[in-house]
């Protein structure tokens, strides 16, 4: 005769679901209701990767091939949460920045950020963050308050106390200086930024308190490699402009 349990202390994905049993036989056949099956004598652990209602099923057999009736039992395995941290965020140094994580319906979750130093309130979903003079990482864990199912996700803040203008960036799509970015604009709000090709012809242009990044690309067509002119207009008190040029590098 087929017959199990399951137990878990959380249904939620990738989190261990116990198999137990009291039969005994020489055979396990496992049919998770998620297209997986499995031999594996009980007791023993299984992880759903995704949420849903599933319906496990067992036959077992003996040595000589005598084999059960299939047992079922059902399970739901409840989604995790999905939180977004919000964007990673350029400071001045000592100022304050609030974290714009978001996640639907707020009021069904428990919040926990870390590490909760630099934040006015760690356990709310938009905290304040005053970081020091270093980046730092925060990461947000959103918990149901009925299933307990939780997941987590980072924002990057960084500060900065002045400006400067890299050079050349190599926008190949390595995840290493793939776009062209001025972290310190941070503190001109009121910032233009303009790409220009030798022939004189803007190619970028971004305003506002948004910080640039230019991906070496024109009307959607990727830029030849070369050298590029560049002005920044800070519109500060002292209305600087500063031009350079920057290279993309393949």
């Amino acid at each position: 005769v087929a017959t199990f349990s399951i137990t878990a202390d959380t249904l939620c994905p990738n989190k261990p679901v116990r198999f137990s049993s009291a039969s005994t036989a020489s055979n396990w056949n496992w049919n998770y209701g998620n297209g997986n099956t499995g031999n594996q004598a009980p007791p023993f652990v299984y992880r759903y990767a995704n949420a849903g209602s599933y319906d496990v099923s067992l036959t077992v057999t003996d040595a000589i091939g005598c084999g059960s009736a299939p047992h079922t039992e059902h399970i739901d395995i409840m989604p995790a949460p999905s939180v977004n941290a919000g964007p990673d965020k350029f400071v001045s140094v000592g100022a304050s920045v609030t974290l714009e994580a978001s996640i639907g319906n707020p009021g069904n979750y428990d919040f926990i950020w870390s590490p909760a130093a630099y934040l006015s309130d760690p356990t709310v979903l938009n905290p304040t963050a005053t970081p020091g003079n270093d980046p730092i990482t925060f990461i947000i864990t959103a918990t149901d308050k009925i299933s307990f199912c939780s997941a987590s996700d980072a924002a990057i803040i960084t500060p900065v106390s002045k400006l400067f203008i890299p050079t050349g960036f190599t926008p190949n799509n390595d995840g290493k200086n793939d776009v062209w970015a001025i972290p310190g604009l941070a503190l001109y709000p009121d910032a233009v930024v303009a790409v220009y090709s030798r022939w004189g012809e803007k190619i970028f242009e971004s305003k506002g308190s948004g910080i640039p990044a230019w991906d070496g690309k024109y009307k959607g067509v990727v830029l030849p490699a070369g050298i590029y002119v560049y002005q920044v207009t800070l519109n500060d008190a002292g209305k600087q402009v500063l031009k350079g040029t920057v290279a993309i590098i393949y």
